[in-house]
């Protein structure tokens, strides 16, 4: 949103951008629906990371919590402990964007952001990962 601030003796551009998980809108959905449409967003509309943190970092209650105070996303039921998913849509064209937090060995974890609009996907891709990372 770009819009001008007159002063008496003066103008300014200001330009207000929002990140990214804003544009978010949360979605609710199974673990079967969401592995579906994952299978559908892969290749070109999949991005990933390796995130490295001490593993109490890595419990699902912090995961959740740091996951949706920078996106505004739904939290998805998962049967598997390891694996974290959450899913939302674009606020602009409805586009579905997923997230995957899968914890490895050790302290590490994957996140993956699968979505048709790959832009978005890596800006919240860049967003999330020293979120996760921190301590």
């Amino acid at each position: 949103m770009c819009f001008f601030l007159s002063t008496k003796d003066d103008c300014f551009s200001v330009n207000i951008q929002p990140p990214v998980g804003e544009l978010l809108l949360p979605v609710a959905m199974s673990e079967k629906d969401f592995k579906k449409e994952q299978g559908m967003l892969t290749g070109m509309n999949e991005t990933s990371t390796v995130i490295i943190a001490a593993p109490q970092n890595f419990t699902s209650s912090v995961i959740l919590q740091k996951v949706v105070n920078v996106a505004n996303v739904g939290v998805v039921p998962s049967g598997q402990d390891n694996i974290h998913r959450f899913a939302a849509k674009t606020v602009h064209s409805g586009s579905l964007m997923l997230v995957t937090v899968e914890l490895k060995e050790g302290s590490t974890a994957q996140l993956i952001i699968n979505t048709e609009k790959t832009v978005i996907g890596s800006l919240l891709l860049r967003e999330l990962k020293p979120v996760l990372s921190q301590g």
